[in-house]
């Protein structure tokens, strides 16, 4: 321990003085190794955590002082933000799994150091997880920290909880090689890039644009799951996708659907509209379900990444505050799940979805909850957000894909509420009139309007690349231009 301490004393001798935080500390040493994607790399980490003291870099290594293995995380994000995230496993001295609370949050070895860097405000993804959490789902918790690796400070992070099955997380039961019935299951619709081919399926779903739904195994595994186990969920899917066509084409009432919580579907839905998510219902969007004796329906969510929300994209109309994400006009929908469509054809879904969201805007979708989580958040980073921004000199610059531009990190936090109060108010207002038709693309009677590239760029040359004809029924057709 002796000689963690003095290796991470070294740096702060520039600054002239101590260092001190009113936010835990957290210090990792990988002894001059490079932390890759791919694989991870044993290190040291040092956590101080004094709870409402001042934590000072001097103090003993109170909260953590161990090992850890520790790769890069995200796609997108690793190759374009200099600020990195990370995956990190705390470890014994042995290299085993080492199951601990750390700052006070529920015992694992699974955690992720998230930098925002695109989200000058640090705290969307903070916002959207405590808003799903007051509306009664597990969400997965974090906090604030600023973190130091080899001497070099790195800013503010936000230590969270990785979604797993666990009794303290996704608390569904564990899975059952004897019997895949009895068993829980975490699914997700993501990005196929650099998954293995056996790590997903693709369902009886289609997408807007009339390719099929893929879904990714996350728990069991790919590495771990059964035949049987591939099987079950697969089938278990298709009866989901066979329950919502019979709602759509019989207008039943949701409750005679006894594999699917609508409300959590309902809920899922009103986040996504309200926070405008440019992945909202095609990315990172979590599906889990738990054992038969258990009642195991479908249950959307944990929510994951949102920190392109709230109006923090100039891309696919994510700016506006008006418009649901449903009805975008770009090439951002042509691969959201059809379902959702369906689903809002139905009277009793609908229904309930109005409904709910008038209950949240009395308590947890109320301007006051939502504001004062944003300024408590703020103050309580008032300090530390000086040292982020110096070490990540950002305000007042365009970081793909901001709209907005604050020079300050109070204009950032003003805007985004701002931004909130505009988009519930507009929501407030349409809600009752929300219904989407699922286009027919099939229709020889629909008019070309324009073509785009996939960013919702309009084109009027066509190159090499993916292109979205756009048609005046709603209709949006993909081709693949090569030469």
């Amino acid at each position: 321990m002796k000689k963690i301490l003095l290796f991470f004393i070294i740096p702060f001798l520039n600054f002239g003085q101590e260092f001190e935080s009113n936010l835990p500390i957290i210090l990792i040493n990988t002894y001059g190794d490079s932390i890759v994607d791919d694989p991870r790399i044993t290190s040291d980490m040092g956590i101080i955590h004094n709870h409402s003291k001042l934590n000072s870099i001097s103090d003993p290594y109170n909260n953590y002082n161990g090992k850890i293995s520790i790769e890069l995380r995200g796609s997108s994000s690793q190759s374009v933000f200099p600020k990195k995230s990370y995956s990190i496993e705390t470890q014994t001295l042995s290299g085993d799994n080492n199951n601990v609370s750390l700052l006070d949050l529920p015992i694992e070895n699974d955690w992720v150091l998230y930098g925002a860097y695109s989200d000058k405000t640090l705290l969307r993804n903070n916002l959207t997880y405590k808003l799903s959490e007051q509306m009664g789902y597990y969400s997965p918790k974090g906090r604030y920290c600023e973190l130091f690796i080899n001497n070099e400070y790195m800013g503010i992070y936000i230590l969270t909880e990785k979604i797993k099955r666990d009794k303290n997380r996704v608390n569904i039961k564990e899975f059952n090689n004897n019997d895949p019935s009895e068993g829980g299951y975490i699914i997700k619709i993501d990005k196929l890039t650099d998954a293995p081919i056996d790590a997903s399926w693709c369902s009886n779903f289609m997408t807007f644009n009339n390719d099929p739904v893929c879904f990714q195994y996350h728990y069991p595994k790919s590495s771990e799951i059964t035949t049987e186990q591939k099987h079950y969920i697969e089938y278990f899917m298709n009866d989901v996708h066979l329950s919502i066509t019979n709602l759509f084409n019989n207008q039943s009432s949701i409750d005679m659907a006894e594999n699917i919580d609508f409300i959590s579907f309902i809920d899922y839905l009103i986040i996504s509209e309200l926070s405008k998510d440019v992945d909202a219902y095609r990315i990172s969007v979590f599906m889990h379900k738990d054992s038969e004796t258990n009642n195991g329906r479908l249950t959307m969510g944990p929510l994951w990444d949102y920190n392109l929300s709230f109006g923090n994209v100039d891309f696919c109309q994510s700016s506006s505050i008006s418009g649901w994400v449903l009805e975008n006009e770009t090439s951002c929908r042509t691969s959201i799940p059809e379902f959702w469509y369906n689903l809002l054809q139905n009277d009793s879904f609908r229904e309930r979805l109005i409904f709910r969201w008038e209950e949240l805007r009395n308590n947890v979708l109320s301007f006051d909850n939502i504001f004062n989580h944003i300024d408590s958040v703020g103050f309580y980073l008032k300090d530390a957000q000086d040292r982020n921004f110096e070490k990540w000199d950002i305000l007042g610059e365009w970081v793909w894909p901001n709209y907005q531009i604050g020079p300050t990190y109070q204009d950032e936090l003003n805007y985004l509420k701002y931004w909130i109060y505009n988009r519930i108010n507009w929501i407030d207002q349409n809600i009752q009139e929300i219904r989407f038709m699922f286009p027919d693309c099939s229709s020889n009677e629909k008019k070309l309007i324009k073509i785009t590239n996939k960013l919702g760029q309009e084109i009027s040359e066509i190159n090499n690349e993916i292109l979205f004809y756009i048609y005046d029924n709603g209709c949006v057709k993909k081709q693949l231009i090569t030469y």
